[in-house]
Order: C-alpha cells, then sequence, then structure tokens
C-alpha cells in the first residue's frame, strides 16, 4: 500500500474509482492468497486479521483522500470496500461449494468425507477414516466443507466429452447456431412483430417462448416455463417448479425444456427461441461447469443429435424485453407467474449460484447492520436517502453509492468524503481536536459545523437540508471551496 501513494493523493493521479480497482485487483488477491490454511471455524486468527484490518484502512484513506482520523467502517462505506472480517466470510462460503467442481478424483476429495469421495482413494487422515469423537475435535478448512457442502444438491461434470475443445457444439456447428443480440438503439416491437409474421407462414419453423419466475418471497420456489408453436397454433406447454434457483438457472431450465420439446417436432427445421434472458441463452450451448450444467449438458446434446440428422436444421436465440410483454413471450410470462409452489418440508433443490448469491446477500446484510452503530460509521456520519426514502446502505457492488457516485474526480470525493464523515477543515473539527485554528465561521457563526455550512451558512449557496446523494453533488458544484482547503495568496515557498 505504501507504494501505491505515487501513483495519487487526493488532488491528481489516479481516480478514486481507479484507485479501488487497483485495490482490488493488485493487493487483495496476494493478501488473501491462502487464506483458507488459516481461516476456517475455530481458527486462531486475531492477529492476521488485524493486519488485514490495518491494510484496509490505508488503502480506504488512499481512495477517499479522507482525515486520519475519520473512522474506519466510514471509509469502508465510502470507498465500497467489504470490510475485513466480512470478506474472507463470503469467499470461504463460495470456496465450500467449488468442491462440488471438482474431479471426482482429484487429489482434494482423498482428503473429504464419504460422501464427497467419490472415485477418490482416502488419505490416511482423511475424514472418511476419522472417528465421530476425532470429526468433533478437529479444526480445519476440510471438516468445515465436508459439514457445509451438503447444502448444493446440484451435481457438475467437469471433463464431459460435449465439453472438449473440438466436440464442443459452438466449435462443429457455429454456423447453425444464431443470436439475436439486444439492441439499445433498436425499437425492439416493430422488429420481433415482423420477424414472427415471417417465421408463421414458414412450415419448416417452430417457434418457442420461454420465461422463468422467481418470486420475491423465499417462501416459494422458482418456476420455468416453454411453450412450442407452429404458425398461430400452439402444439405444447409446460410449466413446473425449479426449486431454489436463480433467475438465470430458471431461464436456463426452461431454454432446455423448449429445446427437448421443439426437436421433436415433426417437419422442423428451424427453431426460434424467445427468451428475455441472452446471458441464459448463452450458457445453454456452453457445456463447461456452471450453475445449471446439467441443462446445458441437456440442450447440447439434444441439438446435436438434431444437426446431425439433417444438414439443414438450424436454432435461433432472440432476445425479446421482459418489460414488452410481447405476444407469445407475454404469453410465455404470465403462463409461469401464475405457478406458486411453496417450500416443503423435503429438501429443496438449490443450485449453486443461489447459494453464492445468499452467501452475498447475507455479508452485505451483515455489513448494514453494523452500519447502524454510530460508533463503528463514525457519529458524525451524514445520513443520505435513496430516490425511496429509504437510508442510503453501504455496498461493494459497483463501488458502493457514494463511489460510484462522485469517484470521477479526486477532489470532488475527497471533499464529499469529509463532509460526510464530519472530519473536514472546518471550525467543528479544529475545536474537537484542539487544532489552533479559527473555529468560527465566515458569516459570523460561532461554530463552523457540517451541518451549519450545509444548510445555514448565509456565505454559501444551500437550498434545503440535503437529503440525496444529488443534493449533495449541487452543493459541491455551486460551492468549490466547500470541505476544501484555504490556499496560501502568498504561494508556496
Amino acid at each position: 500500500m505504501q507504494a501505491m501513494h505515487m501513483l495519487g493523493n487526493s488532488t491528481r493521479g489516479l481516480s478514486p474509482k481507479q484507485c479501488r480497482l487497483l485495490y482490488r485487483s493488485c493487493v487483495v488477491p496476494i493478501a488473501t492468497y491462502g487464506y483458507r490454511l488459516w481461516y476456517f471455524d475455530g481458527a486462531r486468527n486475531k492477529g492476521t486479521m488485524n493486519q488485514l484490518k490495518r491494510m484496509q484502512r490505508k488503502a480506504a484513506l488512499w481512495i477517499t483522500g479522507a482525515f486520519r482520523t475519520s473512522p474506519t467502517g466510514g471509509l469502508e462505506a465510502l470507498a465500497g470496500l467489504i470490510p475485513v472480517h466480512l470478506m474472507p466470510k463470503k469467499l470461504a462460503t463460495h470456496a465450500v461449494y467449488r468442491v462440488a467442481t471438482l474431479l471426482d478424483t482429484h487429489p482434494l476429495r482423498s482428503m473429504m468425507g464419504e460422501g464427497l469421495l467419490k472415485r477418490a482413494a482416502p488419505h490416511a487422515r482423511s475424514a472418511a477414516l476419522m472417528t465421530p469423537a476425532m470429526r468433533g475435535k478437529v479444526k480445519s478448512t476440510v471438516m468445515e466443507v465436508d459439514e457445509r457442502v451438503h447444502t448444493l444438491t446440484e451435481s457438475f461434470e467437469p471433463f464431459t466429452p460435449e465439453a472438449r475443445p473440438g466436440d464442443r457444439l459452438l466449435d462443429r456447428y457455429a454456423d447453425r447456431l444464431h443470436f439475436d443480440e439486444r439492441d439499445p438503439g433498436q425499437d425492439r416491437r416493430p422488429y420481433l412483430d415482423e420477424l414472427i409474421a415471417r417465421a408463421r407462414v414458414d412450415p419448416l419453423t417452430v417457434l418457442a417462448a420461454t420465461d422463468g419466475s422467481v418470486p420475491q418471497s423465499n417462501q416459494y420456489q422458482a418456476a420455468s416455463a416453454a411453450i412450442i408453436y407452429k404458425g398461430h397454433r400452439e402444439l405444447e406447454r409446460t410449466c413446473y417448479v425449479s426449486g431454489r434457483v436463480t433467475a438465470p438457472d430458471a431461464e436456463l431450465n426452461a431454454i432446455s425444456c423448449a429445446v427437448h420439446l421443439a426437436v421433436k417436432q415433426a417437419n422442423c427445421q428451424h427453431i426460434m427461441v424467445f427468451t428475455d434472458s441472452m446471458g441464459s441463452a448463452h450458457r445453454a450451448v456452453d457445456p463447461s461447469v456452471h450453475s445449471g450444467q446439467a441443462f446445458s449438458l441437456s440442450v447440447c446434446r439434444a441439438l446435436q443429435e438434431w444437426f446431425e440428422a439433417d444438414d439443414l436444421c438450424c436454432i435461433t436465440f432472440i432476445y425479446v424485453p421482459a418489460a414488452l410483454r410481447w405476444d407469445i413471450h407475454g404469453e410465455a410470462h404470465k403462463y409461469v407467474t401464475e405457478l406458486k409452489v411453496r417450500v416443503g418440508r423435503r429438501k429443496t433443490d438449490n443450485s449453486i449460484d443461489v447459494l453464492r448469491s445468499r452467501a452475498a446477500h447475507s455479508v452485505l446484510d451483515l455489513w448494514s447492520s453494523t452500519f447502524q452503530d454510530p460508533t463503528y460509521r463514525g457519529s458524525e456520519f451524514l445520513e443520505l436517502q435513496q430516490p425511496d426514502g429509504r437510508l442510503l446502505q453501504p455496498s461493494y457492488l459497483n463501488g458502493g453509492p457514494w463511489l460510484s457516485t462522485f469517484g470521477h474526480s479526486i477532489t470532488e470525493f475527497a471533499r464529499v468524503c469529509r463532509c460526510i464523515t464530519g472530519h473536514a477543515p472546518i471550525g467543528a473539527y479544529y475545536h474537537r481536536f484542539k487544532i489552533n485554528e479559527p473555529h468560527g465561521c465566515t458569516c459570523g457563526a460561532a461554530l463552523q459545523s457540517c451541518q451549519h455550512i450545509l444548510f445555514r451558512c448565509r456565505d454559501r449557496y444551500s437550498v434545503h437540508y440535503p437529503h440525496f446523494l444529488g443534493d449533495i453533488a449541487s452543493f459541491m458544484k455551486y460551492n468549490p471551496t466547500a470541505f476544501g482547503f484555504n490556499r496560501d495568496p502568498s504561494g508556496v515557498g
């Protein structure tokens, strides 16, 4: 971290967004390399965690340009840096489920319990050979994985024949797989209307509308639906639950079902799949290890057999904006949202992506809960609201709300951070830390505080109490010297 100071400071050099990117991509991976050797349930790692906390505090100060007296919790939130004690927690949870994607004979499996051994021979110190008494005493990453990985119900095939380079569907039949991608500048409805009109008069074209639905309530399972048409006539429709999965997983499930139904239709040389998730469409023909790999392999096998039977067969995935509620895709959306099945007492299917997402949301919830404590974020931290009226919460996604708004400008972000934390070159700060500088404001007020500057000072442009980040941005625009240092009129030297 010391060397990075030469790349930028609070007045020049790299922008705050670039500083954060550099820290997360170059420093964090090195600092956390091999963390599973010392981070697991029951590990004694207080000293190591304290070292990481000191490292991250330096990074937060460098990114924000804030005062050294600023509270670490507030700095991490402003810089969009997940707290050190939560970062390895999230990474460790992801690593637990990663074990399920290993080859059946991978050396790590030889250390696991019976349920994870697969075709690997157990090691002499394997968890599979331990007595129940020993398993209760031993604390290690292996024991943690063996205990938690069974939450995942999804299975994977790391070296499936369909994934071999040269044998993949995209390698062999690239000219028969088409993707009609999203075009932001295009009015999609007229284009889709013309496209489906031409397809309906073609007797060799089968249309498939797919959609997935993930209820907001955790009490219900996700659902997937597919409807098959030829011309204006509906041939088949199906809708079923997908368990606890993410929206892309549910969409992939629906695409898999649609492909299987479409290839069975007689006199079919062209399949047109209408979907609102092109990411899932690309994943449907990707046989590599990922969430929902089983559905992708099913699609690849079905299409390969279909392509081999007729050299004229091809398939096109067409993007339909979900908000359009367009034609047959709107019908699929209506159909899938009608199915609501509660999560039962029996074990529900969980995809690897939904478990990873759950771990990330759990960490964000813990961070938000801790952030409510004034002793953590700082007693002077300025609370701002989201457009819906809720208070701004810290996040590491896209740099968090503060950095994503002001991170393009070095000096502006530094002034914003000083304003929000209350640690700025103002009278209240000088008074609090007993600094020999004037405590009053230029307008005549006895004490120059952040609140006074923002919405009471007569010498500055301010119309109301700042509720949103946009209000702070307007204030900084019309008051370019606020929360900054006064330049010495005589210059330097």
